[in-house]
């Protein structure tokens, strides 16, 4: 019985990962549906050890599900009607950062090519499926908090990092 106590106490002391909501399986994508990746060997591992946090920085800033589409132009947050939602998204985006420090998250595995979560390259924001150079506006707070950044293709990668990590 003790031996459960203390494993059950090293677990939860762990540092723990935040992830998009998405790739969990949740349908808080723009049109309603999801990007599941929990098949991964990797996401499975975290998820039996309870260290996945997920986040969606467009509904904790408010937005619904379905919403217009969004993408970046000159680092405004505008949906293919042209309306801008930014404050949305740095609401979120400072939320997600807020639920990153309060569970001691030591990196993010985050959506590819999202406004909110893409790190590396995002679409222009001609809704013209063209990447340019860039970071989601969730992603770059995230990264601002010295907060390692990986995507859902570069899952190998993140479990190297994760392997490096002093994780108490």
């Amino acid at each position: 019985m003790e031996e459960g106590i203390v494993l059950s106490s090293f677990l939860t002391s762990m540092q723990k990962i935040l992830i998009s909501a998405c790739l969990l399986g949740e349908n808080v994508k723009y049109d309603g549906t999801n990007n599941d990746i929990r098949e991964h060997a990797f996401i499975q591992k975290m998820l039996k050890l309870n260290l996945l946090v997920p986040v969606c920085p467009e509904t904790l800033g408010g937005l619904p599900t379905p919403r217009v589409p969004v993408e970046i132009k000159e680092h405004r947050a505008i949906n293919k009607e042209g309306i801008d939602k930014s404050d949305a998204f740095e609401l979120g985006a400072t939320l997600a950062c807020n639920i990153a420090q309060e569970h001691a998250v030591c990196m993010a595995i985050l959506k590819s090519k999202s406004p909110s979560c893409g790190s590396g390259y995002i679409y222009d924001g001609n809704f013209t499926k063209t990447l340019v150079p860039g970071d989601g506006i969730g992603a770059r707070k995230i990264k601002e908090k010295g907060i390692r950044v990986f995507n859902e293709k570069q899952l190998d990668a993140a479990e190297a990092f994760w392997e490096t990590l002093d994780k108490l």
